[in-house]
This record gives C-alpha cells, sequence and structure tokens, in this order.
C-alpha cells in the first residue's frame, strides 16, 4: 500500500496558519522579537550618517545597495541614553510602507517558530514599552513582540 506523499505537505499547509517566525535579539538584556515576515536581511553595521530634524530615537540612516535605512535606537526609546552604534553591530533590517529601518544589536539571537497559541498579550507593566503587543517566553526568559507600525506611526505623529 502506498503512503500518501501529500499528507505532510496538508499538515505543513495548517500549521502554516498557526505559526510565526521571530528573529530574537538582545539590546540591553532585553530579549526583542520582530516578525519575520517584515525583515528584509541582518546585515554588519554600516558607517552612519546623521539625520536631521528626526526624533532623538532615529540616530542616523545607513546606506546598503543604495537602498537608506533608517536606524532606530530601542534603548532611546525607554530611557535617555543611547546605545553605542559601532561596527560591532548588526542592523536587523526591515520593511515598513515601503521604506526600510533598521534596529541595531551587538547580538542576534536565533530565528525561531513561535505557535500563535503561545503569545500572550502584554500587561500593565509593559505600558512603557508601547511599541509592544505580546510577549513570548524563550529558553525561560520573556521575549518583547515590536510592533514596528507604532514606533513608525508615533513618528509620523
Amino acid at each position: 500500500m502506498k503512503t500518501n506523499p501529500f499528507k505532510s505537505l496538508k499538515k505543513i499547509i495548517l500549521l502554516k496558519d498557526k505559526i510565526d517566525y521571530y528573529v530574537i535579539f538582545k539590546v540591553e538584556n532585553i530579549l526583542y522579537g520582530l516578525k519575520t515576515d517584515i525583515v528584509k536581511e541582518i546585515i554588519p553595521s554600516l558607517e552612519k550618517k546623521e539625520l536631521p530634524n528626526t526624533p532623538d530615537y532615529i540616530i542616523g540612516v545607513i546606506n546598503k545597495d543604495n537602498q537608506p535605512i533608517t536606524l532606530i535606537d530601542l534603548k532611546r526609546l525607554l530611557k535617555d541614553e543611547y546605545q553605542d552604534y559601532n561596527k560591532n553591530m548588526y542592523v536587523i533590517n526591515f520593511v515598513y510602507d515601503k521604506k526600510n529601518y533598521g534596529f541595531f544589536t551587538r547580538e542576534v539571537i536565533d530565528i525561531i517558530p513561535i505557535d500563535k497559541g503561545a503569545l500572550n498579550n502584554a500587561g500593565e507593566e509593559l505600558q512603557d514599552f508601547y511599541f509592544v503587543d505580546k510577549i513570548f517566553s524563550f529558553n525561560g526568559d520573556i521575549v518583547l513582540v515590536i510592533n514596528a507600525e507604532k514606533i513608525i506611526k508615533s513618528n509620523e505623529e
């Protein structure tokens, strides 16, 4: 009796709607997750140019393949401090509204699948993290899921 070669494909198709992939990275001992469907690439840091007349959490712009990438400092969003942008950083380049943005970090931890059922709503204790809607657990630590739209929309207002 032959086995149905499409049986495992059917499982994958059914699971596809229940699983999202996240890139996990660390900024100042806080783990963040960014959904990979908006991530374009992870690149080494490039020379940064200042951007005038922008909010202070936008620290400049880098250029990759004639595409400007606006750099967002997550540490600055939360504290009155800047993260040091240097040659040892990685930039998680993501696209929102056809524009390139980047979070920078020293440490990209992993890219992992997360069952949508494992996501929890961010509670009151995370209200300072206005750009975080969801959280999940990874190796015993809490990962804050970034809603990039909230950061960018706050910049536009």
